[in-house]
């Protein structure tokens, strides 16, 4: 387990959690690495893999979340390391872009019929897994060949329609980390990019 930087977290930015520590902890930056932090949040993820890969940008909806992302990059002295953009998913992101990582820990629990002022950070769609299908797509085509997808999924959501679309957009997956909350266990799944294929969901 790795020691983590000290960050602040603004009002409203989703706070690192259980799930983002078991991500973190699943993955493995080395220097060569160029890593997209997707639903930076916060930043921890973004400053973690700073500290390591020789190009990190970091990513959110949230221009809050995009914000925070900044001051904690300047408060651990990664500004000139990491780069920060809001964005839609990969939107934003040029078509020449190409990363070694991209990690995402999305919003992945199903829709209920409470609501609150988090919902962004949490529900991932009616089954829990839509926005995590949809990421994959796009984060395919961000990838080098033998490029790793990290994502977490919850039991609570349909992982099934997650492992669907890893495998029709060319990845082989693996589960790297599980841990169980109250009423669900949590997963790291990695995707190694193998090719993009012409079949999609």
């Amino acid at each position: 387990m790795r020691e983590y930087p000290e960050i602040d977290v603004s009002d409203g930015v989703y706070p690192p959690s259980d799930d983002t520590y078991l991500l973190l902890d699943a993955i493995n930056f080395k220097a060569e690495d160029s890593v997209l932090d997707v639903g930076c949040g916060a930043g921890l993820g973004t400053v973690i893999a700073a500290c390591k890969a020789s190009s990190v940008v970091g990513i959110d909806i949230s221009l809050d979340a995009a914000k925070n992302t900044a001051a904690n990059l300047k408060r651990n002295n990664m500004e000139r390391t990491a780069g920060v953009v809001q964005s839609d998913l990969l939107s934003a992101i040029s078509s020449r872009s190409k990363f070694s990582i991209i990690l995402f820990n999305p919003p992945y629990l199903p829709a209920d019929d409470n609501s609150t002022m988090m919902d962004h950070a949490h529900i991932g769609g009616k089954l829990g897994s839509e926005l995590t299908q949809k990421f994959i797509g796009q984060a395919s085509r961000h990838l080098i060949d033998g490029g790793e997808l990290f994502v977490v999924v919850s039991t609570l959501a349909d992982t099934s329609t997650v492992m669907k679309a890893f495998r029709n957009y060319g990845f082989q997956i693996e589960r790297v980390a599980e841990k169980s909350l109250f009423f669900e266990k949590i997963q790291v799944l990695r995707g190694i990019f193998r090719g993009q294929k012409e079949t999609v969901l």
